[in-house]
């Protein structure tokens, strides 16, 4: 095992950002209020308030999506100790593992999620946001540089 210091950041693919939420939000009401608006010229003000809705449920979605672009796993692993670092919306938890009692616990599944296990019964599942394949090379070369190997 090496003696250095080695880090992964891990990341959530996100295809939109904040501004492009907003325009997309804005692009998708503008429409709905403009013929809400003319159904409630007609009389049918109830059609405003079920586009309002419509509206409402839309902005729950995009403050969803929003909340979770800044996903992140950071492993650091140093000669002592594995730092695993998670955010996931606005809540961010750090975990230090004994380096010498963690395991890397094998996949229940195919492309299932890592695992890692020290002696404490601490469990990490890292990497629920990468690809099967990018979970598998990420469990190789954790595998590389812990000295318990999978088991």
């Amino acid at each position: 095992m090496p003696s250095e210091r080695r880090s992964w950041l891990l990341q959530r693919r996100a295809v939109l950002r904040r501004p492009q939420l907003l325009l997309l939000f804005a692009t998708l009401c503008g429409p709905t209020v403009g013929i809400g608006m003319v159904f409630l010229y007609l009389g049918y003000w109830h059609m405003l308030a079920y586009a309002l809705l419509e509206m409402a449920a839309l902005a729950a979605c995009l403050s969803h999506y929003a909340r979770h672009l800044d996903d992140y796993d950071r492993i650091d692993i140093s000669e002592s100790a594995i730092v695993v670092e998670q955010r996931r919306g606005r809540r961010c938890c750090r975990l230090q593992l004994d380096l010498w009692t963690t395991r890397l616990l094998p996949p229940t599944r195919d492309g299932g999620p890592i695992r890692l296990n020290d002696r404490h019964d601490q469990t990490v599942v890292l990497g629920g946001f990468l690809g099967a394949a990018e979970r598998r090379h990420l469990a190789a070369e954790l595998g590389q540089w812990l000295p318990n190997k999978p088991g």
